[in-house]
């Protein structure tokens, strides 16, 4: 992960010559998957693809998608939240 903006929930990943070996690329998919399922937007790109413009053009059109909201956990009924039925502990 080259840059993490906190308040858009956006991930940057910038691809040099490491990333293309077969093991690489199914760890950077994995890591992509459960980032995108945590509620991040990961944005891949090459480093020979980089210019000014062309970040711009793909970090906007990143920020134009919906976020992704994640599932909450089943059963949970949300962290510090009571719900129905439940008693205070402590």
């Amino acid at each position: 992960m080259d840059f993490y903006c906190v308040a858009v929930r956006l991930v940057l990943e910038l691809e040099g010559d490491a990333h293309d070996s077969i093991a690489q690329e199914a760890y950077d998919a994995a890591r992509a998957e459960l980032l995108e399922a945590a509620g991040y937007r990961v944005v891949r790109i090459r480093n020979c693809e980089v210019t000014r413009e062309h970040l711009e053009t793909i970090l906007r059109d990143a920020l134009r998608r919906p976020p992704i909201v994640p599932p909450s956990p089943e059963g949970r009924g949300g962290q510090g939240v009571r719900t129905h039925g439940e008693e205070a502990t402590g």
